[in-house]
């Protein structure tokens, strides 16, 4: 019995290598053959069995795959002298020397070959267990994207919400352990490569596009600064497997909902190249229903349908170059589409009672459309060294450029019935806002690391510049020529009027030293930013202008101590700050909701963070492991979104308008316990990932009424079933617990998704159906109570689509060497040097640095961004 299924179909491609490689061989013969047959120690054939001709320098000169009779052939083949390196899973290696083809003897029968087996390699093989669908570390945790079958067919923002410690609010905005602060990055990047507007490009981008998600709630100094709560890294697909491969996947969902990608891959000699291409069509609704009660007089009820879609092509295009086994060069080029449109038809009634009871006192009606998006494409060269002379000796350079331009239309269309009931609608008011706006940035950054003084003391030093330029202009006008005496020609609204110019310089370095005695790891380091934020904003009779600049430092400190039977613990401080975003600062109005107006406050300061963290891992051989972690967050001049009510702010239609606004606080205090497990409940067949964060948060302020404090808890549950006929059942289930906002608390939000997975063709193409939400439970309920400075009562209720099924099928072509060297998880069994320069490439193309400082975050610092 094998271990592998039938992969012998690819002989033609290495018979191309063969004749790639004999090219650029001078020599008079080039149509040399080398065959034979492999067999085991009783004489029976052995299929899939990977012979590879080596040249004297080691370099794969061709190759081929046993057939069913265990016969291989190898050709074209230039004259000289080989080696036959035979390699298969469950047998020892074998490698043959002096295989020569001259113009005398132009083909090479090697004959009957016995490999003998490998008991010790068959025993793995057959213990081994599946791949977690989550990597526990003792820096990170690592989500395995292509093990969470419910995420299939849906968004990146559908695959972070079902991940551990991350919660996504109606917003779409992303938390981490609760707190909104978190930095987001694409392959180590910033996310600014797929536009300014975040939370829409996320959920454009298709899950199908995704590899690895990590989760890194304490990060080093190597890291940059910004975000309090931690960094979420996005890690996309790209491969670099030997030959070549491919794949595609195509997918619908209920309410018109399409996604489909393709991927292409081909790898020889020094050459790795990697296509990719994903597009996402994704149509949802969200609803908003607001009722408000004055404590002096009057209420109000509103009630808003918008129709939403967030379409987007991904589109990336890179190759890494081997120079040798020190030194790579990788240049990538992204190129992304993405348009946000949607219709919105909302009504609004006031009240004269404070309970919304009798008769409306007025009535009114807005339409709005909106459409639009941004196109963006950066281009990555990353280079990285190694040096002969030292192990762990490495250099790496990065220098990204984005160019990002968004152009946005939206057209509100508003009537206005004064007798209350809607059937005496007036005149249409017109409101146009066309706007333009442009995100550039430049990143580069250099790290170097050296072993030094010590057996296992590594220095790691690191230097970086961002610079980032926004712009986002409007004019906005007002057409009243449908109403009775009003000038028939636009009218500028300065109400709305934005015309914003940001320029944010952020310039750091870092030191940063690890060492380790034996149980016993350290790591200390220092980082230093300057930053250097100014902006303008153009309004009708005045240019306001704000700038903030300081230069501070940033220290981490990280202690680990291994226990006996796997068991470790480890103690965690940094420092860190959050800058307020390009959305926070924008002062741009958001209107399409008049009972609530959303804005941005340029005036923002960025916040401040202690982080403390005290951590306890535990695993045992059968694959059952567990996280337990305690944390401490103080946060100066924390950022929260404040709720102030206005007055007939708009005269016209009498409507009372809650403005909310981000404005700074004096302080936050965070602390919890979280815990996440992966359970093996029975082994091979059924398993569970179980993650539950408990924490106390306390908003403080110099107002009073702006303070609050409560207990909140998030729990999940992931646990897959392999089921008979090979498939897979997987069911996740959510619940948090309400939470507390600055006057008010967030209601508990829950739900359960279910996925089935059918993989055949051997395993090349897989099916998939799922169903999100089945409760139809997910929905967001805001609750302001009344105080001295909040005059009213309000509930604030979200519901956004999220009850949805869908179907995805993907089929994997290609074979590679890669791909039968990974079989079972048995890479070692085969060309050492080859798996290693594998590797290399590999960290490459993910920008990762190989193996963290004392299991601190593998991506360097100098080379991480906010």
């Amino acid at each position: 019995m094998y271990l592998t299924p039938r992969t012998g179909i690819f002989s033609l491609l290495f018979c191309l290598f063969g004749f790639l490689a004999s090219a650029q061989t001078p020599s008079v013969s080039k149509t040399g053959i080398v065959s034979g047959i492999i067999v085991d120690d009783k004489n029976k054939p052995v299929p899939d069995v990977t012979v590879m001709l080596l040249g004297p320098d080691s370099s794969v000169i061709g190759g081929d795959l046993t057939k069913d009779d265990g016969a291989y052939t190898i050709t074209p083949v230039a004259n000289g002298k080989y080696a036959l390196r035979i390699t298969a899973i469950g047998f020892n290696k074998l490698t043959l020397g002096n295989v020569a083809i001259t113009d005398a003897a132009p083909e090479n029968k090697m004959g009957r070959i016995k490999l003998s087996a490998d008991v010790h390699v068959l025993k793995t093989v057959e213990v081994q267990g599946e791949k977690s669908i989550i990597e526990m570390q003792p820096d990170k945790k690592v989500y395995h994207v292509d093990k969470d079958i419910s995420a299939t067919g849906k968004s990146a923002l559908d695959v972070l919400q079902n991940m551990p410690d991350v919660t996504v609010d109606a917003d779409g905005n992303v938390n981490l352990r609760g707190k909104s602060d978190v930095t987001i990055l694409i392959d180590g990047k910033p996310a600014t490569i797929l536009g300014s507007d975040i939370v829409s490009a996320l959920q454009s981008l298709p899950a199908s596009s995704l590899e690895d998600v990590d989760i890194i709630t304490n990060p080093s100094s190597k890291y940059d600064a910004q975000g309090s709560s931690g960094i979420i890294n996005i890690t996309t697909k790209k491969d670099n497997k030997l030959g070549f491969n491919g794949n595609i996947s195509l997918g619908a969902g209920t309410s018109d909902k399409y996604n489909g990608s393709v991927g292409l891959n081909v790898r020889y000699k020094k050459w790795n190249v990697f296509v990719n291409s994903n597009f996402r069509l994704n149509s949802n609704y969200n609803n908003t229903t607001i009722d408000r009660q004055n404590m002096d007089s009057g209420s109000l009820h509103s009630y808003e349908h918008a129709q939403r879609h967030f379409n987007g092509s991904f589109n990336s295009i890179g190759a890494t170059y081997d120079f040798n086994k020190y030194n790579s060069l990788t240049v990538t080029e992204n190129l992304n589409f993405m348009d946000f449109n949607y219709t919105d038809n909302s009504y609004f009634k006031n009240y004269i009672n404070t309970n919304e009871t009798g008769a409306a006192s007025s009535y009114f009606t807005r339409n709005s459309t909106g459409s639009g998006g941004p196109f963006s494409y950066a281009t990555a060269v990353d280079y990285k060294k190694k040096f002969k002379k030292k192990k762990g000796e490495e250099l790496n350079i990065d220098a990204t450029l984005n160019l990002s331009t968004t152009k946005r239309s939206q057209t509100y269309y508003s009537q206005y019935d004064v007798t209350g009931t809607g059937n005496n609608l007036g005149p249409t008011l017109i409101e146009l806002a066309p706007s333009n706006g442009i995100n550039n940035s430049f990143v580069g950054w250099a790290d170097y690391t050296d072993p030094l003084f010590t057996k296992n003391g590594k220095l790691g030093i690191g230097v970086k510049s961002q610079f980032f330029n926004f712009s986002s202009h409007n004019y906005p006008v007002t057409d009243s020529s449908n109403f009775p005496g009003s000038h028939p020609t636009q009218i500028l609204d300065t109400f709305l009027l934005a015309n914003y110019n940001y320029t944010l310089q952020i310039h750091a370095g870092y030191v940063n030293w690890s060492d380790n005695f034996g149980k016993f790891s350290y790591q200390a380091g220092l980082r230093i930013e300057d930053a250097i934020y100014d902006a303008t904003n153009n309004v009708i009779t005045q240019q306001q202008q704000y700038h903030t600049s300081f230069l501070d430092l940033f220290p981490s400190v990280f202690f680990s101590y291994q226990l006996p039977k796997q068991q470790s613990v480890y103690l965690n401080y940094s420092r860190r700050t959050n800058r307020p975003n390009f959305y926070q600062m924008l002062p741009y109005k958001d209107v399409s909701n008049p009972s609530a107006i959303t804005e941005g406050n340029p005036g923002l300061n960025p916040e401040f963070i202690h982080n403390v963290e005290l951590s306890y891992c535990k695993q045992d051989a059968k694959g059952n492991n567990i996280i337990l972690s305690t944390y401490y967050q103080y946060d100066q001049n924390i950022i929260e979104r404040i709720p102030v009510l206005h007055k007939d702010i708009d005269p016209v239609r009498k409507i009372d308008t809650t403005i909310i606004q981000p404005e700074n606080l004096k302080a936050g205090i965070t602390y919890g316990v979280d815990v996440t497990a992966h359970i093996q409940l029975l082994p091979g067949v059924w398993d569970a990932l179980i993650s539950l964060n408990g924490f106390q948060a306390n908003i403080l302020d110099n107002d009073p009424t702006l303070q609050n404090s409560g207990f909140s808890w998030v729990g999940k549950i992931t646990t897959n079933i392999k089921l008979p006929m090979g498939f897979n059942l997987q069911v996740n289930g959510s619940y948090e617990s309400p939470k507390v906002v600055p006057e008010g608390h967030l209601q508990e939000v829950y739900w359960i998704d279910v996925a089935i997975r059918k993989n055949f063709l051997k395993n090349k193409a897989t099916l998939v159906l799922n169903y999100s939400d089945i409760l139809n439970s997910r929905k967001f309920t805001t609750i302001y109570d009344p105080s001295p400075s909040l005059r009213y009562y309000e509930k604030f209720y979200r519901d956004r689509e999220s009850s949805i099924g869908n179907i995805t099928f993907s089929y994997r072509f290609g074979k590679t060497l890669d791909d039968k060297m990974s079989k079972k998880g048995q890479k070692d069994n085969m060309a050492p040097e080859l798996i290693k320069d594998a590797k290399d490439r590999e960290g490459n193309l993910k920008g990762e640095e190989g193996s963290g400082d004392q299991g601190q975050p593998a991506k360097p610092g100098g080379g991480n961004s906010n």
